[in-house]
């Protein structure tokens, strides 16, 4: 190459690169060459810039979509190999990075989590619901109106009308599970949550308990309203689409809105009353347990709902919630011994990867270093590299 690549790539940052300079740098990106030398270059930069800021990470990644939607309609396709694994765009303070080599061998074996998914019966007996199995649920010797069909859990309408008391589904780290309702509602919950739920539904109320994440698709009915009772929030619908994030160790319960129409609301608070808000098709309504306040923002609604279809989207969340999605999604422990890298923020979109291959993309841009002790995973402060 005519042009060493540190030059190229801090053109390509700031937007001066020439056309001949660009096909320059995207062949030299997929030399084996130039993957060794950018590895090298990157972590220099990261080490140096670090408390320097010199690049303007988020306009970075603004022009990498570009130039990628670019190539994209006009077919040309030569980035798709360094995009393999939906491209980790690291956002980060000092430099915005692409890179992933695929096939790094791996040399350490991490155990991920198997716990049960167990269903909590309403006469405090438990039986664990394993995916896949198609059964039908038994209450000691008398078969009950509950069916498993593969990964999803139904409660047949014709329950005994008898039957008041309430039952919870706990799916543990590292799991999702499906659940259909006596009125017709699925309820898709996501890893580490946990949903409390009548064995039929009153002529006047539809109330459920969630901890945790769930996605909701709610059977219309507008004389009984339905309700999603939080720590800290109550959903009400009457029929339609959202999801709810309410786990005890968030700052914050959020619902995203899909279809339809939902109210949020609380009673008392620190701050005093807190009038209700409603929200609208792709609008993310967010409460902050400390601040007691609803906070309302329009969002990409897919970016909130892709875990259902077994997907993780970054939409510049902070390494530090980026780790805590990689611990319940895989049911592993992570330490973080690098706290400098807490506030920064990822965008991007991964599929079936292990969290080792998604640990293994971030460190690809010589960011931090990890190593797996007694089966956690310890991330640590890069050290150069000769």
């Amino acid at each position: 190459m005519k042009e060493r690549p540190d030059h190229l790539v801090t053109k390509f940052l700031n937007n001066e690169l020439t056309p001949s300079e660009e096909a320059q740098l995207l062949e030299w990106m997929e030399s084996p060459g130039g993957r060794v030398f950018l590895k090298k270059e990157v972590q220099l930069k990261h080490l140096i810039l670090e408390s320097l800021h010199r690049f303007d990470a988020a306009g970075a990644y603004g022009l990498l979509q570009n130039r990628i939607h670019h190539r994209e309609h006009h077919g040309i396709h030569r980035l798709r190999p360094l995009l393999k694994y939906a491209a980790v765009l690291l956002i980060l303070l000092s430099c915005g990075y692409l890179w992933y080599t695929a096939g790094r061998e791996e040399n350490q074996l991490l155990i991920t989590g198997d716990r049960e998914i167990v269903l909590e019966l309403d006469n405090g007996n438990s039986t664990t619901i394993v995916p896949g199995q198609n059964q039908q649920i038994r209450t000691g010797e008398k078969l009950t109106g509950i069916v498993q069909a593969g990964d999803t859990l139904v409660y047949e309408a014709g329950t005994d009308a008898a039957d008041t008391g309430f039952n919870t589904l706990h799916v543990p780290y590292g799991k999702t599970f499906v659940l259909k309702l006596t009125d017709g509602t699925t309820v898709n919950l996501n890893a580490g949550s946990s949903l409390r739920f009548p064995l039929r539904f009153s002529a006047a109320s539809r109330d459920v308990f969630l901890e945790g994440e769930a996605f909701f698709g709610v059977s219309e009915n507008s004389d009984v309203p339905f309700r999603v009772h939080t720590g800290n929030i109550t959903v009400k619908v009457t029929g339609t689409e959202f999801n709810v994030t309410a786990y005890k160790d968030e700052e914050r319960t959020a619902v995203v809105l899909c279809r339809g129409g939902v109210t949020l609301y609380t009673g008392e608070t620190v701050t005093g009353y807190v009038s209700p808000v409603h929200l609208s098709p792709g609008e993310l309504g967010a409460f902050g347990k400390h601040d007691g306040e609803f906070a309302v923002r329009k969002v990409d609604v897919t970016a909130y709902t892709a875990w259902t279809q077994g997907k993780m989207v970054f939409e510049g969340q902070t390494f530090a919630g980026v780790l805590k999605l990689l611990e319940r999604r895989y049911d592993v422990k992570i330490e973080n011994h690098y706290p400098a890298l807490n506030g920064e923020r990822f965008k991007g979109t991964f599929g079936s990867e292990t969290v080792e291959e998604i640990l293994q993309t971030f460190t690809e841009s010589r960011l931090f270093s990890y190593e797996i002790r007694n089966n956690t995973i310890i991330i640590e402060k890069p050290e150069m590299t000769p």
